[in-house]
């Protein structure tokens, strides 16, 4: 299961999520992702749990099922970055990614078995899809600055409910990364 919802976000919405991320990237002297070259991201920031919470009901009707949030993830992308094809671990049961800023296309690939398939996003659009089915990935980011937040989500009855929160006290706390 893979769905784009176009303009998810308002641009409002958008531009404040853009602004929170640069305030929180600078204040923490920009951190390195982990897994992802020439990006800097971070886990679980207030403002992308408060967002998890906010789209739940939205993400809950476009899969069909009862979610716990499970955590968030921010990344800026900058030149040259690229996401490696990966699956997503058993607290990214459900992920949503949404476009926050972007300069030129750049899509998202997903594969199932022998299919691959791109899709495009502009900034409000969020995609859901089932992130331990399918393997996904980027290309090469040819412009200066790209801002993709991630929200995670399990189902409620599922093999994976004990995966809310990340398995944390709560949202909001430090947990895996």
């Amino acid at each position: 299961m893979i769905k784009v919802i176009e303009k998810a976000l308002s641009e409002e919405m958008c531009k404040y999520i853009s602004l929170n991320t640069d305030l929180l990237f600078h204040m923490l002297e920009y951190p390195p992702d982990k897994i992802t070259p020439n990006s800097t991201g971070y886990y679980a920031p207030f403002f992308l749990e408060a967002l998890s919470v906010h789209l739940q009901p939205l993400v809950e009707k476009t899969v069909s099922k009862k979610l716990y949030p499970t955590y968030t993830y921010g990344r800026i992308y900058y030149n040259k970055s690229s996401l490696k094809k990966h699956t997503d671990r058993p607290a990214g049961e459900y992920g949503v990614s949404c476009c926050i800023q972007k300069e030129v296309d750049w899509p998202i690939f997903f594969e199932n078995g022998d299919n691959v398939k791109s899709y495009e996003m502009n900034v409000g659009d969020i995609c859901v899809y089932k992130g331990m089915e399918y393997s996904h990935w980027r290309e090469e980011y040819t412009g200066n600055k790209h801002i993709q937040v991630f929200l995670m989500y399990v189902d409620v009855d599922g093999d994976y409910a004990d995966q809310k929160w990340d398995k944390r006290p709560g949202l909001c706390h430090e947990g895996v990364q």
